[in-house]
């Protein structure tokens, strides 16, 4: 009895077994449609390993499918390098490049035909920030010679106050002479004291800097100054010549140069000074000019008002404008004109603002800057357009006359306006 219990038992066991495979077998049989695929179903939770490689799978079969379609697509384009670029995987994806190298070797490129006329204004000013106001006049000849707008005389001198009441002033050179001039003669007056130095240069060759041809030190000296009142005192120098028949000739002059804007002249610094020598006469034309530093990068300039104009009757059709230029020690950066005005009165509002970018020119540099504004006018039955009237503005180590002070004060207030009487020209 005992056996035939055990072998139904084993019977029983045997059967509940096979009946489980063949249900384990039905369950985990493939499904045969094409979406099948891409399901994954398990009776007890998968282990990592056979996700990871169920997924593998899958993103390579989806691969496949994608090259498979894109090679007839390309069948019908026509070569190019577009057609060849793909993703380069990598483990950092924000490093992934869309364009392999090799294919990045092949691209061909080229720079436009007139790269090596163009230049960026701002190398050509910083280049310079560093140098010294006492550096030699070669660069900036160099640099103005090359220009057909500008072409001054310059002279580089330099003021020192000695700790014995007595001022200094001392030539380094002086360029752009007229030919015929043989004898220089340069007479400096002091005032309010009207104290007045002469110093006199013989055989003058062309082309040549009379101050740098000798060892000696060409300078001129006023006694009894007093260091309380230094800031008080104008200088103004004129220069005369003979030519090769002994005749004088009045060359031009430098002036007026007022030390309230030179600082620090009392403490027996060197200062430095580079100057125009020009024929200085007064016209009728008053103009009143605004200065404005909006930010580092911007310098406004306004031309707000004129009067003192000659109207022609003869000529109501006369015109004139204002041509700006700014400059960078002398040297032109860059020219603007106004808009053409009527010269049927002879007082009007102008009114034409100009933006002009300094942003290489920072608070330390902006004293490099030079502005200078010249008036063109077609009147007295001319057909062009002639300078008629001139006036600059910048620190008195650059230039002089009534466009010093109004510098200074726009400096100390970064906006400010002031009439100015121009030099004929």
């Amino acid at each position: 009895m005992i056996p035939l219990i055990f072998i139904l038992i084993l019977i029983s066991t045997i059967l509940l077994f096979l009946a489980l495979l063949i249900h384990s077998r039905e369950y985990f049989k493939p499904p045969s449609s094409i979406y099948g695929k891409h399901r994954i179903k398990y009776t007890i939770p998968p282990s990592v390993n056979i996700v990871t490689r169920r997924l593998s799978s899958y993103r390579s079969s989806l691969s496949n499918e994608s090259e498979s379609d894109s090679t007839k697509i390309n069948q019908t384009r026509s070569h190019s390098l577009a057609n060849n670029l793909f993703v380069t995987r990598c483990t950092n994806r924000r490093r992934s490049s869309i364009i392999d190298s090799k294919q990045m070797a092949q691209i061909q490129f080229s720079l436009p035909l007139t790269a090596d006329k163009l230049r960026r204004r701002s190398i050509a000013i910083c280049h310079n920030l560093l140098d010294g106001k006492h550096s030699t006049l070669d660069s900036l000849i160099k640099t103005i010679a090359s220009s057909k707008q500008y072409s001054p005389c310059l002279m580089s001198f330099s003021i020192t106050y000695c700790k014995s009441s007595q001022l200094k002033l001392q030539f380094h050179s002086l360029t752009s002479l007229p030919l015929n001039i043989q004898q220089l003669t340069i007479k400096v007056k002091l005032s309010p004291d009207g104290k007045v130095k002469d110093l006199t240069m013989k055989n003058v060759l062309p082309d040549e800097n009379v101050f740098a041809r000798d060892s000696n030190e060409h300078s001129v000296l006023f006694s009894h100054v007093s260091p309380n009142k230094i800031h008080e005192k104008t200088l103004v120098m004129k220069f005369y010549g003979k030519d090769q028949a002994k005749k004088h000739v009045h060359l031009g002059q430098i002036g007026k140069i007022h030390f309230t804007g030179v600082g620090n002249i009392e403490n027996e610094n060197e200062m430095s000074f580079t100057h125009e020598i020009e024929h200085i006469k007064m016209s009728s034309i008053e103009v009143l000019v605004s200065l404005e530093q909006t930010n580092d990068h911007n310098l406004i300039v306004d031309i707000q008002r004129i009067k003192g104009l000659k109207v022609d009757q003869k000529n109501l059709a006369a015109t004139c404008f204002f041509r700006i230029i700014l400059l960078d020690r002398h040297r032109p950066l860059s020219t603007h004109e106004t808009k053409y005005h009527r010269l049927n009165s002879s007082s009007f509002v102008f009114h034409d603002p100009l933006n002009l970018n300094i942003l290489a020119f920072n608070s330390t540099h902006l004293d490099r800057l030079m502005l200078m504004i010249d008036l063109y006018s077609n009147a007295n039955q001319t057909d062009e357009h002639r300078c008629i009237g001139r006036i600059k503005f910048g620190s008195s180590f650059l230039c002089s006359g009534s466009g010093t002070i109004h510098w200074q004060q726009f400096r100390e207030r970064q906006a400010f306006s002031m009439w100015h009487t121009l030099i004929k020209q």
